[in-house]
């Protein structure tokens, strides 16, 4: 967005008035000028007050001559003008930067926007919320698992995001992932039906009272503790998401 040339001069005046002096050569250039022409009047002053308690001796108060006065306004009128130009200078560069960002963001944006969408493809919400949370008792879709393991490829480098805040909350999404797939691959599996769309729990570990059925409910809740810390980074990426400004349908 374009600043209108006659908006620049309102910015830079109201940048004057309600910010203090912004540089060392301002403040040395006023205060300079502040002592020149207050320094005769103060001399005069103290050598009034001596003259006055030591020898009794009362003499009229002058006032500073005229080119202590012209030099003392001088340097504070250049301290003042100093102080307009180099904010009229941070204006500018402030404005400049302003507009790289904007021109970055139209390259940046839509290469981020497109991996997000493509991960939010591979795990609708509450598609992902449901098998997530059941995958422990009754198993998982088959083709849904496909799709986790799809998107173990976010951590590598050409889906790196621009936006880093999002780009944080998506790397701790695809590492919990990644381990609850372990945990799935560990438990899960085709069992007696190798060509239906489930892979499932080994159900026939359990009711001998052995090892077996132990070892079944350790993986079992190792499963679903893994899923619970996938779902939790799921939803902090998503709330990530909205906070940055991007819009889906799909949440």
């Amino acid at each position: 967005m374009k600043i209108p040339k006659n908006q620049y001069l309102d910015i830079l005046i109201q940048k004057w008035l309600h910010s203090p002096f912004s540089n060392k050569v301002t403040k040395a250039l006023i205060f300079t000028g502040a002592a020149i022409s207050a320094a005769p009047l103060i001399e005069h002053l103290i050598l009034k007050v001596i003259l006055l308690k030591i020898f009794n001796i009362d003499i009229p108060v002058d006032v500073p001559d005229t080119p202590a006065y012209i030099a003392g306004v001088t340097l504070m009128a250049l301290g003042a003008l100093h102080n307009i130009l180099f904010l009229a200078i941070e204006l500018k560069k402030s404005h400049t930067s302003f507009e790289e960002r904007k021109e970055k963001e139209k390259l940046e944006v839509p290469h981020d926007k497109k991996i997000i969408e493509t991960i939010l493809s591979k795990l609708p919400y509450e598609n992902t919320i449901y098998w997530v949370e059941q995958s422990p008792i009754v198993g998982l879709r088959k083709d849904f698992s496909a799709d986790l393991e799809f998107c173990e490829r976010f951590l590598t480098p050409p889906f790196v995001l621009y936006n880093k805040e999002i780009e944080s909350k998506k790397v701790l999404l695809i590492q919990s992932l990644e381990a609850y797939n372990s945990k799935c691959a560990e438990f899960l599996g085709a069992q007696e039906d190798p060509t239906g769309p489930m892979y499932r729990p080994p159900y026939h570990w359990k009711g001998y009272g052995d090892e077996r059925e132990n070892r079944y409910y350790q993986m079992q809740s190792a499963l679903a503790d893994a899923g619970q810390a996938f779902l939790d980074n799921y939803n902090i990426f998503i709330a990530c998401i909205k906070s940055e400004g991007f819009v889906f349908e799909e949440i």
